[in-house]
């Protein structure tokens, strides 16, 4: 703001803001055509704001599904404005010492992809189904980080990472509608809580979570599924924008399970 003026956005954020509505209200009909402004004002920057894009509704699920509250505070000291200013001033400060500074990313795709096969597989042709983000090969090794951490750490099996994958594919708002209004639930818990995090995470009930504790999932298995379903709508958006098939990042190796199987067989179709 200047003299209480609002400063007209660019070309560049009135696009982002633009993909980002777009990627909320109907994230089924997004496609690499999507890309084709901000690639015009970006370059194949527009990759790297996409990622970026998924990395927020990946976050956002997150803390919807697991009740995380925006406010650093406890509630209890919400009210001492004070108190809040004082926060906000030395969060400011910390960020603000913080080198945000972009960087090249020192590898070529080719290397990339061999460092990242190990955890890819050998079942594919990655080096043509990868084509469409050759220009950013960091974008491989993050699909790549984010595979080993699930194979390390969750604790859910890849039947339920399969599952939960189909519900997002088959509940993805394909109008405004989808998302303001509200539909009934699939009767599986696990199913329901993928739906709901898809559609309208911030509607997650404490009811949905003690179906889930009823199934037999602690804490942990809470969190793991609240994670995969974080992952799985970043992952919806992205594949589309990107040109990718949608097996690629998450059906097991050797799994012959497709796309267009996942998404028919999902809950809603």
């Amino acid at each position: 703001m200047i003299d209480g003026r609002g400063i007209p956005p660019s070309a560049l954020e009135s696009e982002l803001v633009r993909l980002a509505r777009k990627s909320v209200e109907e994230p089924a009909r997004l496609d690499r055509t999507d890309l084709d402004p901000l690639r015009e004002l970006a370059g194949d920057g527009a990759l790297d704001f996409a990622l970026v894009l998924g990395a927020f509704h990946f976050v956002n699920r997150i803390a919807d599904l697991l009740d995380v509250d925006a406010e650093a505070l406890p509630e209890t000291l919400r009210r001492f404005e004070w108190l809040r200013r004082l926060t906000v001033s030395i969060a400011s400060r910390l960020v603000g010492r913080m080198d945000l500074a972009n960087r090249p990313y020192p590898f070529s795709f080719e290397d990339t992809l061999a460092n990242a096969r190990p955890v890819l597989g050998a079942t594919r042709s990655w080096e043509v189904e990868l084509e469409p983000i050759r220009a950013r090969p960091k974008i491989v090794e993050h699909f790549a980080l984010a595979l080993a951490e699930r194979e390390r750490r969750s604790s859910l099996d890849r039947a339920t990472l399969a599952r939960i994958h189909a519900t997002v594919e088959g509940s993805l708002p394909a109008s405004i509608e989808e998302v303001s209004s509200f539909h009934p639930r699939p009767p599986d818990p696990v199913e329901a809580f993928a739906f709901v995090g898809t559609r309208h995470p911030a509607r997650t009930t404490r009811a949905m979570i003690d179906a889930l504790r009823e199934r037999g999932y602690g804490d942990l298995g809470i969190l793991d599924l609240a994670t995969a379903i974080a992952d799985a709508n970043a992952w919806a958006r992205l594949h589309r924008l990107f040109g990718l098939k949608a097996d690629l990042f998450y059906v097991a190796d050797g799994d012959p399970a497709k796309a267009g199987d996942v998404a028919r067989d999902a809950p809603g179709k």
